[in-house]
């Protein structure tokens, strides 16, 4: 992609208007004092300190936060939050970033807001603490939230769907109301990122890694026939060629109608655009990468690029470069500015 069509691009992507539906997590960094531990005077026991305390957005959170970095004009947040202080922080940090909040649901009972808790004593991570977990869907929540959800489409460009935990918002009456508003407007491009549930979603464009293609059309090699669909293996993935995921992307795509795009860190994207696969190369880097974040930030990109009408290609190239940016930001999951999407499109001296 030529600096001048990213630029175009950018430019259009001030106008869109995103919507994010899915799991919004916090990520919370609480820097443990390394002194020595006080006595509690109740109990007796040793109690540790917390020097500084840091809160990010999570999840489809950090799916929204690098809509809004890339430059979208309006993001627009639909999930659950508990009626705990930290969906209050949650709405607060989205607001704070420009995100439209107002549509979060606060379920009073049997939800807490997922936060993944992460001690630290100097720079090692201690064992994480994990809110969330058991989270029940209330029937009348679900309705609220794919009543919220159609009554915004009109005004959307495009939605991400982001799915990341077993027990949040993707019920199975959620799913099906998605999955009947995707195929009622057929010209709104709706984008998925699901960690598990890839296969329940319909008529969406997916984003996946070559794990998660190879567990949703099976693993295959050159001696052996198609297995069964979730037969496949990380460690299939990770020695797969390109052959071999472009196989699989083909076949999902096939079997759903819509584009797929397949993640594969330093190799790019594999991109079945309905008709053909083509390998889309990452940028090269050097030195050192922090992937963390890393997906987040390419869906963000190229749901933010079909919004603003880019091809499915530029869309893809589009994702390459976001995550060039955020990937050389290390312990932080970063995100990637118009300005940095665009510094990094331009022919690089070492190339």
């Amino acid at each position: 992609m030529t600096p001048a069509r990213a630029a175009e691009i950018l430019g259009r992507i001030r106008s869109a208007r995103i919507g994010i539906v899915g799991d919004f997590c916090l990520d919370a960094y609480w820097h443990i004092d390394r002194g020595t531990p006080e006595l509690s005077i109740e109990t007796g026991k040793p109690t540790r300190g917390v020097r500084a305390q840091q809160y990010n957005p999570g999840g489809a959170g950090n799916v929204a936060a690098n809509c809004r970095a890339i430059g979208a004009g309006a993001v627009r947040a639909f999930g659950v939050i508990g009626p705990d202080l930290f969906g209050r922080e949650m709405a607060a940090i989205l607001s704070a970033r420009g995100i439209d909040a107002g549509r979060l649901i606060v379920q009073e009972h049997d939800w807490a807001t997922p936060v993944y808790a992460k001690p630290y004593i100097g720079a090692e991570e201690q064992e994480r603490i994990d809110f969330g977990r058991w989270n029940m869907l209330a029937e009348g929540t679900g309705d609220a939230l794919a009543g919220s959800v159609r009554e915004s489409l009109p005004g959307l460009d495009a939605v991400i769907v982001n799915q990341q935990l077993e027990r949040g918002f993707a019920s199975r009456a959620v799913i099906q109301a998605l999955n009947h508003l995707a195929a009622s407007f057929p010209r709104l491009p709706f984008i998925l990122d699901s960690r598990s549930m890839s296969g329940s979603f319909s008529g969406m464009i997916l984003k996946l890694n070559a794990a998660e293609a190879f567990r949703l059309a099976g693993a295959v090699d050159e001696s052996r026939p198609a297995q069964a669909a979730g037969s496949g293996t990380a460690e299939d993935a990770s020695t797969a060629s390109s052959e071999t995921i472009g196989a699989r992307a083909r076949s999902i795509g096939r079997r759903t109608g819509k584009p797929v795009f397949v993640t594969r860190g330093a190799d790019g994207i594999l991109l079945f655009d309905g008709d053909q696969v083509e390998e889309l190369g990452a940028v090269k880097l050097d030195g050192p990468i922090d992937t963390v974040g890393a997906g987040d930030t390419t869906v963000a990109a190229i749901a933010c690029s079909l919004a603003a009408g880019a091809s499915f290609r530029e869309a893809g190239e589009m994702g390459n470069l976001a995550a060039a940016v955020t990937v050389r930001k290390l312990r932080e999951t970063g995100t990637a500015s118009p300005e940095e999407i665009l510094e990094m499109s331009r022919p690089r001296r070492d190339a």
